[in-house]
């Protein structure tokens, strides 16, 4: 009987070429929210495919990575929720591609409504 003896090196020569290029194209997207107090809302986004989400957070930051084969508008909202009505609070947006800060915009809370409502960034 023989023995087979397969390197990693062979195994790289069975793949082709075009789907080892493939799978360095992706940009990673960061979605960030700053908020500058404990509290709970909703963020509103698309992911990679397109699909729209609203995700519950609650605390002062929230994160979420996407990865895009092809970028495009990436936008976001928040929606907050100021149940104590504390003034001078504010809310930060940012928007990483690649680890690098794109936009970013920030928001000052009126302090007079529970629900500040949606704050967009893109």
């Amino acid at each position: 009987m023989a023995k087979w003896i397969i390197s990693l090196k062979n195994i790289f020569k069975l793949i082709p070429k075009s789907w080892i290029m493939d799978a360095n194209v992706f940009t990673k997207v960061e979605l960030i929210v700053e908020i500058s107090f404990e509290t709970f809302g909703q963020v509103q986004y698309k992911d990679e495919n397109g699909r729209p989400w609203i995700k519950e957070f609650s605390g002062s930051k929230w994160v979420k990575e996407l990865y895009f084969r092809e970028l495009g508008e990436v936008s976001f909202s928040v929606f907050v929720n100021n149940q104590y009505l504390k003034e001078g609070r504010h809310l930060k947006l940012i928007k990483k591609i690649n680890n690098e800060i794109i936009d970013q915009a920030e928001f000052q809370l009126s302090g007079d409504k529970l629900f500040e409502g949606w704050f967009k960034l893109g």
